[in-house]
Protein backbone atom coordinates (compact mmCIF):
# COMPACT_ATOMS: atom_id res chain seq x y z
CA UNK A 1 0.00 0.00 0.00
CA UNK A 2 1.48 3.46 -1.27
CA UNK A 3 0.28 6.10 1.27
CA UNK A 4 0.80 9.88 1.65
CA UNK A 5 3.27 8.69 4.48
CA UNK A 6 5.71 7.14 1.91
CA UNK A 7 5.98 10.43 0.20
CA UNK A 8 7.22 11.39 3.80
CA UNK A 9 9.47 8.54 4.59
CA UNK A 10 12.79 8.77 6.69
CA UNK A 11 14.45 11.06 6.82
CA UNK A 12 12.00 13.47 8.42
CA UNK A 13 11.81 16.33 6.59
CA UNK A 14 11.05 19.51 9.04
CA UNK A 15 11.20 22.29 6.57
CA UNK A 16 8.50 20.16 4.39
CA UNK A 17 6.17 19.82 7.10
CA UNK A 18 6.42 23.94 8.12
CA UNK A 19 5.40 24.19 4.45
CA UNK A 20 2.28 21.92 4.10
CA UNK A 21 1.36 23.13 7.42
CA UNK A 22 1.50 27.07 5.77
CA UNK A 23 -0.24 25.85 2.64
CA UNK A 24 -2.91 24.20 3.97
CA UNK A 25 -3.65 27.26 6.29
CA UNK A 26 -3.80 29.44 3.23
CA UNK A 27 -5.19 27.13 1.17
CA UNK A 28 -8.29 26.93 3.16
CA UNK A 29 -9.43 30.84 3.55
CA UNK A 30 -8.66 31.45 0.31
CA UNK A 31 -10.61 28.85 -0.67
CA UNK A 32 -13.60 29.88 1.81
CA UNK A 33 -12.59 33.22 0.62
CA UNK A 34 -13.00 33.12 -3.42
CA UNK A 35 -17.09 32.42 -3.37
CA UNK A 36 -17.78 34.50 -1.16
CA UNK A 37 -16.47 37.35 -2.39
CA UNK A 38 -17.75 36.57 -6.18
CA UNK A 39 -20.91 36.50 -4.51
CA UNK A 40 -20.86 39.59 -3.66
CA UNK A 41 -19.34 40.87 -7.22
CA UNK A 42 -22.63 39.18 -8.95
CA UNK A 43 -25.15 40.82 -6.30
CA UNK A 44 -23.16 44.62 -6.16
CA UNK A 45 -21.24 44.70 -3.30
CA UNK A 46 -21.80 43.56 0.62
CA UNK A 47 -25.53 43.37 0.68
CA UNK A 48 -25.95 45.12 -2.22
CA UNK A 49 -25.80 48.45 -0.71
CA UNK A 50 -22.41 49.68 -1.56
CA UNK A 51 -23.57 51.91 -4.62
CA UNK A 52 -22.07 49.39 -6.71
CA UNK A 53 -23.79 47.70 -9.77
CA UNK A 54 -24.74 44.51 -10.04
CA UNK A 55 -22.49 42.22 -12.23
CA UNK A 56 -23.96 39.06 -13.08
CA UNK A 57 -21.79 37.46 -15.05
CA UNK A 58 -20.26 34.41 -13.43
CA UNK A 59 -18.26 33.00 -16.27
CA UNK A 60 -16.80 36.41 -17.55
CA UNK A 61 -15.86 36.88 -14.16
CA UNK A 62 -13.92 33.98 -13.92
CA UNK A 63 -11.96 34.96 -17.30
CA UNK A 64 -11.56 38.30 -16.45
CA UNK A 65 -9.49 37.08 -12.94
CA UNK A 66 -8.28 34.23 -14.14
CA UNK A 67 -6.84 36.00 -16.99
CA UNK A 68 -5.19 38.84 -14.49
CA UNK A 69 -4.11 36.23 -12.39
CA UNK A 70 -2.18 34.64 -15.65
CA UNK A 71 -0.60 38.03 -16.65
CA UNK A 72 0.73 38.27 -13.01
CA UNK A 73 2.19 35.13 -12.49
CA UNK A 74 3.73 35.20 -16.15
CA UNK A 75 5.62 38.44 -15.25
CA UNK A 76 6.53 37.00 -11.63
CA UNK A 77 7.88 34.39 -13.87
CA UNK A 78 9.39 36.78 -15.58
CA UNK A 79 11.18 38.05 -12.50
CA UNK A 80 11.98 34.67 -11.09
CA UNK A 81 14.46 34.61 -14.58
CA UNK A 82 16.18 37.42 -13.96
CA UNK A 83 17.14 37.15 -10.40
CA UNK A 84 18.16 33.32 -11.49
CA UNK A 85 20.30 35.35 -14.08
CA UNK A 86 22.23 36.64 -11.61
CA UNK A 87 22.67 33.91 -9.16
CA UNK A 88 23.63 31.13 -12.46
CA UNK A 89 27.32 31.20 -11.41
CA UNK A 90 26.28 29.82 -8.33
CA UNK A 91 24.17 27.48 -8.34
CA UNK A 92 25.63 26.48 -11.94
CA UNK A 93 22.29 25.72 -13.86
CA UNK A 94 19.73 27.40 -15.70
CA UNK A 95 16.49 28.16 -14.25
CA UNK A 96 13.12 27.20 -16.41
CA UNK A 97 10.62 29.71 -16.99
CA UNK A 98 7.96 31.12 -18.81
CA UNK A 99 9.64 31.58 -22.47
CA UNK A 100 12.23 28.99 -21.70
CA UNK A 101 12.85 25.64 -23.53
CA UNK A 102 10.80 22.13 -23.11
CA UNK A 103 7.87 24.33 -23.86
CA UNK A 104 5.81 21.12 -25.30
CA UNK A 105 6.81 18.78 -22.49
CA UNK A 106 5.35 21.35 -20.11
CA UNK A 107 2.24 21.76 -21.90
CA UNK A 108 2.09 17.96 -22.45
CA UNK A 109 1.81 17.72 -18.04
CA UNK A 110 -0.47 21.11 -17.96
CA UNK A 111 -2.74 21.46 -20.67
CA UNK A 112 -5.29 18.74 -19.35
CA UNK A 113 -5.18 20.64 -15.72
CA UNK A 114 -5.20 24.32 -17.04
CA UNK A 115 -8.35 23.25 -19.40
CA UNK A 116 -10.16 21.78 -16.88
CA UNK A 117 -9.77 24.29 -14.27
CA UNK A 118 -11.30 26.78 -16.90
CA UNK A 119 -14.28 24.79 -16.91
CA UNK A 120 -14.57 24.25 -13.52
CA UNK A 121 -14.03 28.12 -12.50
CA UNK A 122 -16.71 29.00 -15.04
CA UNK A 123 -19.11 26.43 -14.04
CA UNK A 124 -18.77 27.33 -10.44
CA UNK A 125 -19.10 30.75 -10.77
CA UNK A 126 -22.14 29.86 -12.38
CA UNK A 127 -23.39 27.55 -10.41
CA UNK A 128 -23.19 30.18 -7.53
CA UNK A 129 -25.05 32.93 -9.63
CA UNK A 130 -28.02 30.36 -10.25
CA UNK A 131 -28.56 29.20 -6.51
CA UNK A 132 -28.00 30.87 -3.18
CA UNK A 133 -24.56 30.11 -1.21
CA UNK A 134 -26.01 27.55 1.54
CA UNK A 135 -27.48 25.18 -1.22
CA UNK A 136 -24.14 25.80 -3.50
CA UNK A 137 -22.23 24.46 -0.46
CA UNK A 138 -24.00 21.29 -0.20
CA UNK A 139 -24.17 20.46 -3.47
CA UNK A 140 -20.35 20.94 -2.74
CA UNK A 141 -19.96 19.15 0.14
CA UNK A 142 -19.42 15.45 -1.94
CA UNK A 143 -15.99 16.39 -3.66
CA UNK A 144 -13.97 14.39 -1.59
CA UNK A 145 -15.56 11.54 -2.16
CA UNK A 146 -15.20 11.83 -6.14
CA UNK A 147 -11.51 12.96 -5.12
CA UNK A 148 -10.39 10.27 -3.36
CA UNK A 149 -12.42 8.14 -6.41
CA UNK A 150 -10.31 9.48 -9.04
CA UNK A 151 -7.12 10.23 -7.12
CA UNK A 152 -7.15 6.06 -6.96
CA UNK A 153 -7.88 5.45 -11.07
CA UNK A 154 -5.73 8.11 -12.24
CA UNK A 155 -3.03 8.95 -9.70
CA UNK A 156 -2.54 5.26 -8.09
CA UNK A 157 -3.33 6.24 -5.00
CA UNK A 158 -4.69 3.37 -2.49
CA UNK A 159 -5.72 5.51 0.96
CA UNK A 160 -5.39 3.18 3.96
CA UNK A 161 -8.55 2.22 6.42
CA UNK A 162 -8.22 5.62 8.59
CA UNK A 163 -7.90 7.81 5.65
CA UNK A 164 -10.86 6.31 4.11
CA UNK A 165 -12.70 7.01 7.15
CA UNK A 166 -11.84 9.94 8.12
CA UNK A 167 -12.58 11.31 4.21
CA UNK A 168 -16.21 9.99 5.25
CA UNK A 169 -15.72 12.23 8.40
CA UNK A 170 -15.36 15.06 6.60
CA UNK A 171 -17.69 14.41 3.86
CA UNK A 172 -20.36 13.85 6.18
CA UNK A 173 -19.21 17.19 8.74
CA UNK A 174 -19.76 19.25 4.76
CA UNK A 175 -22.97 17.86 4.52
CA UNK A 176 -24.56 18.60 7.99
CA UNK A 177 -23.37 22.36 7.30
CA UNK A 178 -24.54 22.57 4.08
CA UNK A 179 -27.86 20.69 4.99
CA UNK A 180 -28.47 23.27 7.61
CA UNK A 181 -27.59 26.16 5.12
CA UNK A 182 -29.41 25.02 2.04
CA UNK A 183 -32.66 23.88 3.81
CA UNK A 184 -33.67 22.63 0.20
CA UNK A 185 -33.11 21.52 -3.05
CA UNK A 186 -36.20 23.12 -4.75
CA UNK A 187 -34.51 24.60 -7.56
CA UNK A 188 -34.77 24.44 -11.29
CA UNK A 189 -32.72 21.58 -13.20
CA UNK A 190 -30.01 23.18 -14.63
CA UNK A 191 -29.07 24.73 -11.52
CA UNK A 192 -28.99 21.67 -9.44
CA UNK A 193 -26.98 19.82 -12.45
CA UNK A 194 -24.08 22.79 -12.62
CA UNK A 195 -23.54 22.50 -9.58
CA UNK A 196 -23.33 18.94 -8.68
CA UNK A 197 -20.69 18.83 -11.81
CA UNK A 198 -18.85 20.76 -10.53
CA UNK A 199 -17.56 18.17 -7.45
CA UNK A 200 -16.61 15.88 -10.32
CA UNK A 201 -14.24 18.80 -12.52
CA UNK A 202 -12.67 19.28 -9.21
CA UNK A 203 -12.03 15.80 -8.36
CA UNK A 204 -10.39 15.88 -12.18
CA UNK A 205 -8.25 19.19 -11.64
CA UNK A 206 -6.92 17.89 -8.65
CA UNK A 207 -5.47 14.64 -9.72
CA UNK A 208 -4.65 15.87 -12.43
CA UNK A 209 -2.81 18.79 -11.27
CA UNK A 210 -1.29 16.21 -9.14
CA UNK A 211 0.15 14.18 -12.02
CA UNK A 212 1.59 17.44 -13.33
CA UNK A 213 3.15 18.66 -10.87
CA UNK A 214 4.75 15.56 -9.80
CA UNK A 215 6.31 15.22 -13.29
CA UNK A 216 7.60 18.57 -13.56
CA UNK A 217 8.82 19.26 -9.97
CA UNK A 218 11.27 16.18 -10.28
CA UNK A 219 14.51 17.01 -9.88
CA UNK A 220 15.46 14.80 -12.21
CA UNK A 221 13.92 15.69 -15.42
CA UNK A 222 14.50 17.79 -18.46
CA UNK A 223 13.98 21.25 -16.47
CA UNK A 224 16.33 19.74 -13.42
CA UNK A 225 13.26 20.41 -10.80
CA UNK A 226 14.04 24.20 -11.51
CA UNK A 227 10.20 24.66 -12.34
CA UNK A 228 8.43 26.83 -9.86
CA UNK A 229 4.62 27.28 -8.86
CA UNK A 230 4.60 30.33 -10.00
CA UNK A 231 5.66 29.09 -13.91
CA UNK A 232 3.49 26.64 -13.37
CA UNK A 233 0.19 28.25 -12.28
CA UNK A 234 0.86 30.98 -15.06
CA UNK A 235 0.65 28.28 -17.43
CA UNK A 236 -2.25 26.65 -16.48
CA UNK A 237 -4.13 29.58 -16.03
CA UNK A 238 -3.77 31.50 -19.38
CA UNK A 239 -5.07 27.79 -20.35
CA UNK A 240 -7.67 28.37 -17.98
CA UNK A 241 -8.94 31.67 -18.87
CA UNK A 242 -8.56 30.51 -22.31
CA UNK A 243 -11.44 28.38 -21.69
CA UNK A 244 -13.58 30.32 -19.69
CA UNK A 245 -13.16 32.94 -22.33
CA UNK A 246 -15.05 30.55 -24.92
CA UNK A 247 -17.71 29.40 -22.56
CA UNK A 248 -18.21 33.12 -21.78
CA UNK A 249 -18.52 34.41 -25.52
CA UNK A 250 -20.82 31.48 -25.98
CA UNK A 251 -23.43 31.78 -22.81
CA UNK A 252 -22.70 35.69 -21.59
CA UNK A 253 -22.68 37.23 -25.21
CA UNK A 254 -26.02 38.55 -25.42
CA UNK A 255 -28.07 35.47 -27.44
CA UNK A 256 -29.18 34.08 -23.65
CA UNK A 257 -29.01 37.42 -22.29
CA UNK A 258 -30.56 40.82 -22.73
CA UNK A 259 -26.90 42.64 -22.36
CA UNK A 260 -23.33 41.03 -23.16
CA UNK A 261 -21.00 40.96 -20.76
CA UNK A 262 -18.60 43.25 -22.37
CA UNK A 263 -21.02 45.87 -22.59
CA UNK A 264 -22.59 45.21 -19.46
CA UNK A 265 -18.73 45.58 -17.89
CA UNK A 266 -18.48 49.03 -19.97
CA UNK A 267 -21.66 50.37 -18.32
CA UNK A 268 -19.92 49.45 -14.59
CA UNK A 269 -18.60 51.61 -12.42
CA UNK A 270 -14.98 52.38 -12.08
CA UNK A 271 -15.46 51.10 -8.22
CA UNK A 272 -17.23 48.04 -9.47
CA UNK A 273 -14.16 47.56 -11.97
CA UNK A 274 -12.26 47.78 -9.25
CA UNK A 275 -14.27 45.19 -6.88
CA UNK A 276 -14.17 42.77 -9.35
CA UNK A 277 -10.43 43.16 -10.10
CA UNK A 278 -9.62 42.92 -6.45
CA UNK A 279 -11.07 39.35 -6.36
CA UNK A 280 -8.01 38.38 -8.35
CA UNK A 281 -5.92 38.44 -5.55
CA UNK A 282 -7.71 35.78 -3.77
CA UNK A 283 -7.95 33.94 -6.55
CA UNK A 284 -4.19 34.84 -6.80
CA UNK A 285 -3.34 33.39 -3.81
CA UNK A 286 -5.18 29.77 -4.19
CA UNK A 287 -4.31 29.09 -7.53
CA UNK A 288 -0.43 29.44 -6.72
CA UNK A 289 -1.27 27.74 -3.35
CA UNK A 290 -3.15 24.81 -4.77
CA UNK A 291 -0.02 24.08 -7.07
CA UNK A 292 2.76 24.29 -4.39
CA UNK A 293 0.82 22.16 -1.58
CA UNK A 294 -0.15 19.55 -5.04
CA UNK A 295 3.07 19.24 -5.44
CA UNK A 296 4.03 18.60 -2.01
CA UNK A 297 1.46 16.31 -0.70
CA UNK A 298 -0.60 14.55 -3.02
CA UNK A 299 -4.46 14.31 -4.60
CA UNK A 300 -6.62 12.89 -1.17
CA UNK A 301 -4.62 15.08 0.99
CA UNK A 302 -5.41 18.16 -1.45
CA UNK A 303 -9.13 16.63 -1.27
CA UNK A 304 -8.86 16.38 2.91
CA UNK A 305 -7.90 19.75 3.05
CA UNK A 306 -10.67 21.17 0.24
CA UNK A 307 -12.92 19.76 2.97
CA UNK A 308 -11.67 21.56 5.53
CA UNK A 309 -12.64 24.94 3.26
CA UNK A 310 -16.52 24.92 4.80
CA UNK A 311 -15.37 25.75 8.41
CA UNK A 312 -13.39 29.03 7.60
CA UNK A 313 -16.14 29.53 4.98
CA UNK A 314 -18.66 29.46 7.21
CA UNK A 315 -17.04 31.63 9.51
CA UNK A 316 -16.66 34.61 6.97
CA UNK A 317 -20.09 34.31 5.77
CA UNK A 318 -21.26 34.81 9.25
CA UNK A 319 -18.83 37.85 9.07
CA UNK A 320 -20.20 39.42 6.26
CA UNK A 321 -23.65 38.61 7.18
CA UNK A 322 -22.75 39.98 10.51
CA UNK A 323 -24.57 36.41 12.09
CA UNK A 324 -22.96 33.92 14.04
CA UNK A 325 -24.80 30.76 13.38
CA UNK A 326 -24.01 27.96 15.90
CA UNK A 327 -26.83 25.88 15.62
CA UNK A 328 -26.13 22.07 16.59
CA UNK A 329 -26.09 21.16 12.60
CA UNK A 330 -23.55 23.70 11.74
CA UNK A 331 -21.04 23.20 15.15
CA UNK A 332 -21.97 19.21 14.86
CA UNK A 333 -20.49 19.43 11.25
CA UNK A 334 -17.84 21.46 11.57
CA UNK A 335 -16.54 19.13 14.27
CA UNK A 336 -16.88 15.99 12.37
CA UNK A 337 -14.96 17.94 9.36
CA UNK A 338 -12.14 18.97 11.83
CA UNK A 339 -12.03 15.51 13.91
CA UNK A 340 -11.59 14.04 10.00
CA UNK A 341 -8.80 16.44 9.27
CA UNK A 342 -6.67 15.37 12.72
CA UNK A 343 -7.48 11.56 12.11
CA UNK A 344 -6.22 11.74 8.54
CA UNK A 345 -3.14 13.58 9.73
CA UNK A 346 -2.46 11.20 12.16
CA UNK A 347 -3.38 8.41 9.52
CA UNK A 348 -0.75 9.85 7.51
CA UNK A 349 2.23 10.47 9.80
CA UNK A 350 1.92 7.07 12.24
CA UNK A 351 5.18 4.83 11.73
CA UNK A 352 2.38 2.07 11.35
CA UNK A 353 1.50 3.87 8.12
CA UNK A 354 4.48 3.63 6.70
CA UNK A 355 5.14 1.01 3.72
CA UNK A 356 7.11 0.12 0.98
CA UNK A 357 6.45 -0.61 -2.49
CA UNK A 358 6.53 -4.84 -2.16
CA UNK A 359 8.38 -4.91 -5.22
CA UNK A 360 11.35 -3.13 -3.99
CA UNK A 361 13.35 -2.33 -0.63
CA UNK A 362 13.94 0.89 -1.80
CA UNK A 363 11.77 4.33 -2.03
CA UNK A 364 12.78 7.00 -4.72
CA UNK A 365 11.78 10.35 -2.87
CA UNK A 366 12.98 13.75 -4.41
CA UNK A 367 14.73 12.14 -6.98
CA UNK A 368 16.57 10.15 -4.73
CA UNK A 369 16.62 6.73 -4.07
CA UNK A 370 16.46 5.80 -0.29
CA UNK A 371 17.66 2.16 0.29
CA UNK A 372 16.88 0.88 3.87
CA UNK A 373 19.59 0.46 6.23
CA UNK A 374 18.64 -1.81 9.29
CA UNK A 375 20.04 -0.76 12.96
CA UNK A 376 21.54 -3.44 15.32
CA UNK A 377 18.45 -4.59 16.55
CA UNK A 378 15.94 -4.67 13.20
CA UNK A 379 18.73 -6.32 11.36
CA UNK A 380 18.91 -9.43 13.74
CA UNK A 381 15.05 -9.71 12.99
CA UNK A 382 15.57 -9.09 9.18
CA UNK A 383 17.78 -12.04 9.01
CA UNK A 384 14.41 -14.33 10.22
CA UNK A 385 12.51 -15.96 7.19
CA UNK A 386 9.33 -15.02 8.81
CA UNK A 387 10.45 -10.70 8.87
CA UNK A 388 8.05 -8.62 6.86
CA UNK A 389 10.38 -6.10 5.41
CA UNK A 390 7.39 -4.05 4.21
CA UNK A 391 6.52 -2.65 7.02
CA UNK A 392 8.96 0.40 7.87
CA UNK A 393 10.34 -0.55 11.08
CA UNK A 394 11.11 2.75 13.73
CA UNK A 395 14.05 1.21 13.61
CA UNK A 396 15.15 1.19 10.13
CA UNK A 397 17.17 4.11 9.25
CA UNK A 398 18.00 5.09 5.59
CA UNK A 399 20.80 6.08 2.99
CA UNK A 400 20.47 8.06 -0.51
CA UNK A 401 22.19 6.40 -3.59
CA UNK A 402 22.82 8.18 -6.53
CA UNK A 403 19.63 8.57 -8.50
CA UNK A 404 18.85 6.65 -11.55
Amino acid sequence: MVTDATMDAPPQNSCKNVKVTLSVVIYCLAAAAVPIYNKEVFSGGVGGHNGLKKYPYPIATAFIQLGLVAVVCGLGSVLEKGVSLRRKRLNGGDKSWLFGPHILYKLRHIALVGLLFGFKYGITNWGLQLLPTGTHVLLQSTDLVWTVLVARIWNKERPGILELVAAVLSTAGSVLIGLHAGQTLDAPFVPLLVNCLTPLVLALCIATLRSGAEELFRPDNVLQGSMTATEFTAIKLFLSAFVALILSLILESGLFKKQSWWDALGEQTFEGVVFLLLGGAFVLIFQVNITWLTGLTSAVTVGVVGGLKVVPQWGLNAVFQLNVDLTPANVGGASLVLFGSVLYTIAITSPKELRFREDSGHRKICGLTWEPRLNEVSAAAAQRPSSNLSLASPLTSWRASSPH
